[in-house]
């Protein structure tokens, strides 16, 4: 299986869809994803993540399954403060690999954003269960597996952390780290071998459907 999460286009986040920019964004995507001739298609519940979908679904004749799990929350959007507390949780911030389970969250500087990241592992963990990937440790035994290439159009702080996820690492800690730009494309490929598949990336943020880098 081959996994896509893609960056929904440039926002109008008022009136949750996208800007004049970000409809040529999706439009630039759309024979790229419709290329791969995707088995499923997945959407956060947000408009601008099912309105980049559009056009690939279009070309494709395919409909798209919301996923409300793929939401966007503003508990991953905390940045830090210039208060003293924040500067120092900073400091002292990270996280600690264990071989087999994953990785343990040392310290956060959000409370409420480290809920939102332990209900994103269980909701991710359910997905790909659903898709015949059940997690264990860093890996996953492959139950029935899909075959194929499966399209997750969502958003960039979720993105960024469900990323950190797939890597083994603290999801927060990606969050703070990465940055994806509108309609960029990371791709992950899970390969069975002896029953068990492991994420791995094979590209991050790629945004070479656009005649021109959004830098």
């Amino acid at each position: 299986m081959e996994l896509y999460i893609i960056r929904h286009g440039d926002p109008d986040y008022a009136n949750d869809t996208l800007t004049e920019k970000g409809w040529e964004e999706a439009k630039k995507l759309g024979p790229r994803m419709a290329a791969l001739h995707p088995v499923k298609i997945f959407a956060s519940p947000r408009k601008r993540a099912q309105d980049t979908a559009k056009p690939a679904c279009e070309l494709l004749g395919q409909t798209f399954q919301v996923e409300d799990w793929m939401n966007e929350s503003m508990d991953y959007m905390q940045s830090l403060g210039d208060d003293e507390a924040s500067v120092a949780n900073y400091d002292v911030y990270g996280y600690r690999t264990t071989i087999g389970r994953g990785c343990e969250r040392l310290k956060d500087f959000a409370p409420s954003r480290t809920e939102a990241l332990d209900r994103m592992i269980a909701n991710s963990d359910d997905f790909f269960a659903r898709l015949g990937f059940i997690r264990e440790g860093l890996r996953y035994r492959a139950a029935d597996p899909v075959e194929g290439n499966v399209l997750c159009f969502c958003h960039g702080g979720f993105g960024t952390a469900w990323i950190g996820h797939l890597l083994g690492m603290d999801p927060a800690y990606t969050w703070l780290k990465l940055d994806l730009f509108t309609t960029a494309v990371t791709r992950f490929t899970f390969m069975v071998k002896d029953g068990y598949a492991i994420p791995r990336m094979r590209y991050l943020g790629d945004t070479s459907h656009l005649t021109r880098a959004p830098f």
